[in-house]
């Protein structure tokens, strides 16, 4: 499936970037949705990251054997980025915040504050120009989620877990969308850098019993769509896609966008998990939205 999905896509370099984009918001939000509905379930943090990790290492396996040379000769730091950035660290920080606050949160701290990071690490190791368009749309970001916080800590029952874990969660996701852009890997090769490396730290693990696990008491009703939306959706064809959209349209404008996401969670969390938006989440979401089109128009429309 993902191997269709990434030749659908290599055709107009733009036009691809735009729908790898898409898809990846799309399967995104089903992802942040997931998440908080698994971590409400019988699944222990170490029940989803075997889900999530073990079957996209396996069908990727032969994808990490015959790009080994081109992969030892990128820069370890890269390697790094990428298997931190969007492998077990990263998974384990956002199924622990998911279990502490609603699923718009996550999709709003993570996808909303990653560009700020994102263009950070661009402008201070790479010194690339900030234009003064972006800086108003990423401080209206900024403000947007110091709007968010500041209602979770200030609510009947405060939350600091939970958005403090969902932003380191996204300085990693930062760290992973330059590591893509600058490792020059393929989606694929990316894909199985950080699922394999995953595996292999779950499978070192489960002989120790350094976790617990409930994967034999849970019913399969539970388990399939943990399996279909993390392991193959999220493990194998957002990989893809989003690295098809960071090669084509750029690492920030990818990132910024990605802030769109919570507008489909928002919705996906109201029909699935009965999840309501208070006023202050409301307008988080619309600064953070308004934020990342204002950064993101222009650039766009040059494109």
């Amino acid at each position: 499936m993902f191997l269709a999905v990434n030749l659908a896509i290599t055709r107009n370099p733009y036009q691809s970037g735009i729908v790898s984009l898409i898809l990846t918001l799309i399967i995104w939000s089903s992802y942040f949705v997931a998440l908080r509905s698994g971590a409400q379930s019988q699944l222990t943090h170490f029940d989803m990251a075997i889900l999530r990790f073990i079957l996209p290492a396996v069908v990727l396996l032969p994808v990490l054997y015959r790009a080994k040379a081109r992969i030892l000769a990128t820069k370890k730091r890269y390697l790094v980025g990428i298997m931190a950035g969007a492998g077990l660290p990263f998974y384990i920080l956002s199924v622990i915040a998911s279990s502490e606050v609603q699923a718009v949160v996550g999709s709003l701290l993570i996808p909303g504050v990653t560009p700020i990071f994102v263009t950070m690490i661009a402008v201070c190791c790479y010194g690339e120009s900030l234009a003064r368009r972006r800086c108003l749309g990423l401080l209206v970001v900024v403000i947007g989620v110091f709007i968010l916080v500041s209602a979770e800590l200030e609510s009947d029952n405060p939350q600091i877990i939970g958005p403090t874990l969902y932003l380191i969660a996204a300085v990693l996701w930062a760290l992973y969308t330059v590591s893509i852009r600058m490792s020059k890997l393929s989606s694929l090769e990316v894909a199985a850098i950080l699922n394999v490396s995953a595996a292999v730290i779950i499978g070192i693990a489960m002989p120790f019993e350094v976790f617990t696990s409930n994967l034999n008491q849970v019913s399969l009703y539970e388990i399939f769509p943990q399996l279909l939306i993390m392991g193959v959706f999220c493990g194998l064809i957002s990989v893809v896609t989003y690295s098809k959209a960071i090669k084509s349209l750029g690492a920030e404008l990818s990132a910024c966008w990605g802030a769109l996401t919570p507008v489909f969670v928002a919705i996906l969390a109201y029909f699935l998990l009965s999840e309501q938006l208070d006023n202050h989440a409301l307008l988080a979401m619309l600064m953070i939205c308004s934020g990342v089109i204002y950064a993101n128009f222009k650039s766009a429309v040059k494109k």
